[in-house]
């Protein structure tokens, strides 16, 4: 067997092992929330997101900790990346979720509060955008203010969550819980293990794709941050969009924003915190390309939803062209081969076109104007 058809195997081996936890984990974290009597907005965006930060935040940091020579060039293209990635293609694969389960359904807005998708952005936005003033000014100071700052501010998001007046999800309206299929309550104790061990899974998975991943772009020569920016993110930020999709096919479109949402303020605020005390945080161009597009995403989308008061998939499309256009503007044209630059303008294309069918879809289910 070779190199590449061994590669193959461990990735499938690895997605077939994010699936099966991601599985676990949405249906343990719904019941955790039953205990805890939580809102939907507050299991999506805060445990959720939490417990599925995990493998993302983890490559990074093992990079700046444990790695040398560019180590923290491939860490801080890590940390920035994962909010890059959640807030671009987080929505398109939120945006085709709602279209493969909802085929024949009429189109229009997703079952989510405007108005709590528009506080996660808020609070995504200026944790974010502060997290990037230490690399214009990196006064040691000034970096260990910011990053006690970043620390309060996730702070803050959690108490807003847990202080929602979210009505929690009752019992009867969950599928029992994989590790107790008696019928009633799980103990808690059930519900903690299968949460442990769907996170086991998820990051053990997530690792072995991470690991394919760098192996095929190694043997393609693809520069190291995009790499750590573009390329492992797709491996380890699997979990999020997963739990999102499998809530989205539940219905369950809360849970499915807000996990998004969510793990967007955790990776704009705690991950650039520590990130900004362990390394000197200093931005190449293309890292301050991957934070101003990100910023940009963002900003659109809060801006969307608050002009239009409600969550539509197109408008969640948008964003992801900007991922697709990043690598043409961000290296030199020598960096890409052209079969590459071709398959990144068919991609825009794509993502282009679904938002244009989306949007139409989206105005032809307006009632008609009297």
């Amino acid at each position: 067997m070779g190199v590449d058809e061994l590669t193959a195997v461990q990735m499938a081996f690895g997605l077939c092992m994010v699936l099966f936890g991601a599985e676990l984990f949405t249906n343990g974290v719904e019941w955790l929330g039953v205990k805890l009597r939580l809102g939907e907005g507050a299991v999506g965006s805060v445990l959720a997101a939490l417990g599925t930060a995990l493998p993302e935040t983890a490559v990074p940091m093992t990079a700046i900790v444990l790695g040398g020579g560019e180590a923290d060039q491939v860490g801080m293209g890590g940390i920035l990346g994962a909010p890059f990635l959640l807030a671009t293609l987080g929505g398109l694969v939120l945006a085709l979720a709602a279209v493969l389960f909802r085929a024949g359904h009429p189109a229009g807005g997703m079952a989510v509060s405007s108005r709590a998708f528009r506080r996660d952005l808020a609070f995504f936005l200026v944790g974010f955008s502060l997290s990037l003033a230490p690399a214009a000014w990196p006064a040691p100071w000034f970096k260990a203010s910011v990053a006690c700052l970043l620390i309060v501010w996730y702070v803050v998001f959690v108490r807003a969550h847990l202080r929602d007046g979210d009505k929690a999800k009752s019992a009867p309206d969950l599928r029992p819980l994989y590790l107790n299929r008696r019928h009633g309550h799980p103990s808690a104790v059930a519900v903690l293990a299968q949460i442990a061990l769907a996170l086991l899974l998820v990051v053990a998975g997530a690792h072995l794709l991470t690991r394919g991943v760098e192996s095929v772009a190694a043997e393609r020569a693809v520069p190291a941050f995009v790499l750590s920016a573009l390329v492992v993110p797709l491996a380890t930020e699997l979990p999020e969009t997963l739990n999102s999709v499998l809530w989205m096919r539940d219905r369950k479109d809360a849970l499915a924003v807000g996990n998004i949402t969510g793990a967007m303020v955790f990776q704009g605020t705690l991950v650039p915190a520590i990130g900004m005390l362990l390394t000197d945080w200093t931005f190449t161009r293309t890292a301050w390309w991957t934070a101003g597009l990100t910023v940009a995403a963002a900003s659109y989308l809060l801006m969307a939803v608050h002009l239009a008061s409600r969550v539509e998939p197109w408008t969640l499309v948008v964003p992801s062209i900007a991922y697709f256009a990043f690598p043409l503007v961000a290296f030199q044209p020598h960096a890409l081969s052209p079969s590459a630059r071709l398959a990144l303008v068919a991609a825009m294309l794509a993502s282009s076109a679904l938002c244009a069918a989306l949007w139409v879809r989206s105005r032809r289910a307006l009632p008609p104007r009297r």
